[in-house]
Formats: C-alpha cells, structure tokens, sequence
C-alpha cells in the first residue's frame, strides 16, 4: 500500500501576477486607493476621465497583471496626483528590468564635476546658492561670463586699496580714474 502525503498549505500571496511587486504597480495601486478612499473617486469614473472605455485596464496595470504603457504615464500621475517623474522611472523600470539604471542615470564626468563645484560654492556661502542676494548671484554670474576673470576681479588682499580709492574718487565706479589721477598714482607707487 502506498503512502499519501498531504502536503501542508502554504501561504499564497495575495497578487501572484508577474508585475505586482513593481514600484510603478505599488504606486497606481496607492493613488487609485487613495482618489477611492479620501476623495471617494471610482476606479471607473478615473478611467473615464483618462479616455478609457472600461476600467479593467487600469486594474490590471494597478495589480500587475499587465504592464503600464510608458505613454499613459504623465496622464495617470496627473489624474492620481502622483509625482510624475517618478512615476516615469517606474514604469520605464517596469517595463525594462533589464537595463542597469543605476548606469543610466549616473552622473557623467562633466555633470559630477559641476556639481562639485556646485557643492564647494554652496559651502562657501553657507545656504543654497538660490538663497543668495540678487547682486550675489549677478556677480557669481558675471564671473563665470568673464573669460578674463582674473584681469577683472580682485583678489582678496586687493580690496582695500580699491576700497581706499573708491572713498577718495566716488566717481572711479562710474568713470574710472582721470589720466591725472593715474599718473599720480604710478608717480607715488614707483619705487
């Protein structure tokens, strides 16, 4: 005689479909539970306003089952009030496991060096640079325009003697200095 064995019941997951643990798919399941529990919104009245004739679709993008079209993804972040481009990269992710997004998205040489500069300005002022003065940030700009910089701006031990004669000739800013006045002061500096 032989043996039957019962096997034991195992947990079955609540969404076995091939998409389900996606972030594109946890995040639609979210916003559709959402519009239908806070603002009491129907799956069919969203599927409606998104040009759909029924709202099976949706719920199959929604459990898994299907994957969502990359092309419906500005529309249904925008309907569910979800972040779209992050809800962008989910789907594209979804919908292309395959790609090492990680590699995709890393910054490129350049992109990594301007944002240590980035950085090094932001820790220099001490506040995001979009936080500074407007004459801050116009002279930040002025500088990077300026293929001379070094011609035109003053070094740190410099601004007192342009500050000294700012307060001698008020009108240096405007006018620069007089031909006599640059002489007199070649004539005093020269050893």
């Amino acid at each position: 005689m032989t043996e039957i064995r019962v096997r034991e019941p195992t947990a079955m997951p609540s969404n076995t479909h091939p998409l389900a643990d996606t972030d594109a798919a946890r995040m639609l399941r979210a916003g559709l539970e959402e519009m239908s529990e806070r603002r009491g919104i129907s799956g069919r009245t969203i599927a409606k306003q998104l040009g759909m004739k029924t709202s099976v679709m949706l719920s199959h993008w929604a459990i898994g089952r299907v994957p969502i079209p990359i092309e419906r993804a500005q529309q249904l972040a925008d309907a569910l009030g979800i972040n779209s481009s992050t809800f962008l990269r989910a789907v594209i992710k979804q919908r292309h496991p395959e790609v090492n997004w990680a590699l995709l998205t890393a910054p490129t040489p350049e992109e990594a060096a301007e944002s240590i500069v980035e950085a090094d300005l932001r820790n220099l002022a001490g506040r995001p640079l979009a936080e500074l003065p407007a004459e801050q940030l116009r002279v930040l700009y002025e500088v990077a325009a300026d293929p001379q910089a070094p011609r035109r701006w003053l070094a740190v031990a410099e601004i007192n003697v342009v500050e000294m004669l700012r307060e001698l000739r008020p009108s240096m800013r405007e006018m620069g200095l007089s031909a006599t006045d640059r002489q007199a002061l070649t004539k005093a500096l020269r050893p």
